[in-house]
């Protein structure tokens, strides 16, 4: 018996000191949606890069145009297409309130909106294309093999197209033989 107090006792306390440990009294604010990084910024202006008087642009065909400020179930008023300009009103880390052209005030989320005037420039010329041919000890490179236009099908030949109820060849499968040791 006394045994059996000696040993439930700590149990008890241990298992008293692991429950309370990961109690917080305080929310930190943590958003599962939000990028990685993001729910230690507050949600300002300044945290998707939109600020009030700064236009940008609907970055896809369909961006959603909200009349009022949407929560998660509500279905878009109107579809914009892409490179519709719009004047940011005030942003927040989900929505940005805009004013279209037309003079419409609404909210668009900040996913769907990019600033033409910051899209990154190419620093260099890329042009795609074969790598250059081995070179064999001279400036020129390897010459490209030479073809015999009397190996070549006609121009104005078409295709050969199989026929499927045309004899099949049967090729006969060597016998297996058993290795020897």
């Amino acid at each position: 018996m006394k045994f059996l107090l000696a040993c439930v006792g700590p149990i008890l306390l241990g298992l008293v000191a692991c429950s309370t440990s990961n109690i917080t009294s305080e929310d930190d604010g943590f958003n599962p949606l939000e990028q990685p990084g993001n729910h230690r910024r507050p949600a300002t202006a300044q945290a998707n890069g939109f600020s009030a008087g700064q236009f940008v642009q609907a970055a896809v065909d369909n961006t959603a145009f909200f009349k009022s400020n949407p929560d998660s179930s509500a279905n878009a008023d109107k579809l914009l297409r892409q490179g519709t300009s719009m004047k940011v009103i005030s942003s927040d880390s989900t929505n940005a309130k805009v004013e279209l052209d037309s003079g419409e005030i609404g909210y668009v989320p900040t996913v769907m909106l990019f600033n033409p005037n910051s899209a990154p420039q190419p620093t260099e010329t890329i042009t795609p294309g074969y790598p250059p041919l081995p070179n064999n000890g001279n400036s020129n490179g390897e010459p490209l093999p030479v073809i015999d236009p009397s190996e070549q099908p006609p121009n104005n030949a078409s295709p050969t197209i199989a026929d499927p109820s045309a004899q099949k060849i049967r090729i006969p499968v060597p016998p297996v033989t058993a290795p020897t040791q």
